[in-house]
């Protein structure tokens, strides 16, 4: 984490009720304010300021949550007292943590009941540091048998800005991630009973600056309409063992954007998931050995229809990570994606610049799985149907000396079984379960090439030139022709 600092708390002036409200001024105050001999401080005008803002919006009343930190050396739970400013200011309201203060939530948050409210997140939250004690806390809610079943902060409601600041040594969550890491067992994929981070269910609201440092597992799931998340910063970048499942942003919901970020993790740093409609992932930086920019995985659960349309992913650049565009359904899955783009997307050392499957299979145990149904043994009677695949203007380089990541714990690599052997030199890989499953697929721009002085490879199947008449290159296994 970065030097997050400590500031001279006994300068806090403590406030002694936890909620008050703005006071209303009128314009002649104001004039009268800054016509004064005396002008006002930059802190007075710092509020006025704020004031404005939260009163235009109709966020008339303000909780600053109160810490224990540095009193208790870092030992009592704010929890509560962040519980009861969510239930004082959660509507029509702003929810402070003050700048440069730290605050220990030792407890999960739920504010579910939340409306036009502001999260202003200017100090630094620290989740446990002892294991067992968050193990005990995902084990009594079931947590430790399915991936979703607890996430540690969990904000729901309409209109909800979540409002980080550019400052990096203040506004993070703190989740002693590298600690679990460390505790892999081997050849396994993940210490049991890990929660999820934050869910953030909600419609017409934005995130901005949200900061994530050594998260345990999974990032943020972002659910609901017109959510857009602006500058936000994820680094779950290990210095021992892997960072199994921290995801970024898992995505299931229509009108999403999610721009301007860094995401340094060791999973999908953005997964769209069914139902998603009108998604886009624009102008981001993805890096350490994350798994890219990923559609799915779809149609795990075999009893609902996969739907997920109209997504963009562009203008990224993606850093010596695994996978760059992805897209993953698994054997025996059913429904629909339609209209997927990836353009403009500069690649430095990635394993696998482009995939296309629908033979996935989660390598994990039944804690990872985000819906029911069989891991293994599926029969392959149907697919997830794949339409207007478009992937323009991607270039750079693949990773042929030094391939894959610290997540493989198979031989063979989960992430090379059932391809041909591979050589480091593969720029595409397209696997359509049928001679019917992919229908207008598109490649233009294709400027990738292997490390070492080879030409590049593609890896296709069933990819038919009937239904696929502008695909690009010949869907066959060898030497990438473009044919644009």
């Amino acid at each position: 984490m970065p030097c997050l600092s400590r500031i001279d708390h006994r300068r806090e002036r403590q406030v002694d009720s936890l909620s008050y409200s703005f006071p209303r001024r009128s314009a002649s105050w104001v004039r009268k304010l800054i016509t004064r001999r005396k002008m006002p401080s930059l802190r007075n005008l710092a509020l006025l300021s704020l004031a404005t803002l939260a009163t235009a919006h109709g966020r008339t009343k303000r909780c600053k949550v109160p810490s224990q930190y540095a009193k208790s050396n870092g030992t009592l739970d704010d929890s509560p007292a962040i519980q009861k400013a969510f239930a004082k200011c959660g509507v029509n309201g702003v929810v402070e943590f003050g700048l440069g203060l730290d605050y220990n939530v030792l407890t999960p948050i739920k504010a579910t009941n939340l409306s036009n409210v502001e999260i202003s997140m200017l100090g630094n939250l620290h989740l446990p540091t002892n294991i067992t004690a968050v193990q005990e806390i995902v084990n009594a809610s079931g947590g430790n048998q399915q991936a979703g079943t607890l996430y540690w902060f969990w904000f729901a409601g309409p209109s909800i800005d979540y409002v980080g600041t550019s400052n990096v040594t203040t506004g993070w969550i703190n989740s002693y991630g590298q600690q679990w890491w460390d505790t892999n067992p081997v050849n396994g994929t993940g210490a049991i009973a890990r929660p999820h981070l934050l869910r953030f269910n909600t419609t017409n609201s934005v995130m901005n600056y949200y900061k994530s440092w050594k998260p345990i597992a999974w990032n943020t799931q972002l659910i609901g309409d017109n959510i857009t998340v602006s500058n936000a910063r994820i680094e779950a970048t290990s210095n021992g063992g892997f960072p199994f499942n921290t995801d970024g942003f898992g995505v299931t919901g229509t009108n999403i954007i999610i721009q301007d970020s860094h995401i340094s993790n060791g999973d999908d740093a953005i997964a769209v998931q069914s139902p998603s409609h009108n998604v886009t992932f624009r102008r981001n930086f993805v890096g350490y050995q994350s798994h890219g920019m990923s559609i799915g995985s779809l149609g795990q659960n075999q009893a609902v229809a996969a739907n997920v349309t109209n997504i963009l992913f562009d203008d990224n650049v993606a850093s010596n990570i695994l996978y760059g565009a992805r897209f993953k359904s698994w054997i025996g899955g059913k429904g629909i994606a339609r209209n997927i783009t990836w353009s403009n997307i500069r690649l430095e050392n990635v394993t696998q610049p482009i995939l296309v499957t629908q033979t996935y299979v989660n390598q994990g145990s039944n804690q990872t799985q985000l819906f029911p149904g069989q891991v293994t043994g599926r029969p392959n009677n149907s697919s997830v149907i794949m339409e207007n695949f478009n992937f323009v203007n991607i270039s750079g380089s693949i990773n042929s000396y030094n391939p894959g990541d610290g997540s493989c714990v198979t031989d063979p690599c989960w992430y090379n079984a059932g391809l041909p052997q591979l050589d480091g030199t593969q720029a595409i890989i397209v696997e359509c379960n049928t001679n019917s499953s992919c229908s207008d697929f598109k490649f233009t721009g294709i400027e990738i090439w292997p490390q070492k002085s080879e030409p590049a490879s593609v890896i296709c199947f069933n990819a038919t030139a009937s239904l696929n008449p502008e695909l690009g290159f010949a869907c066959q296994n060898g030497t990438f022709f473009p044919l644009e």
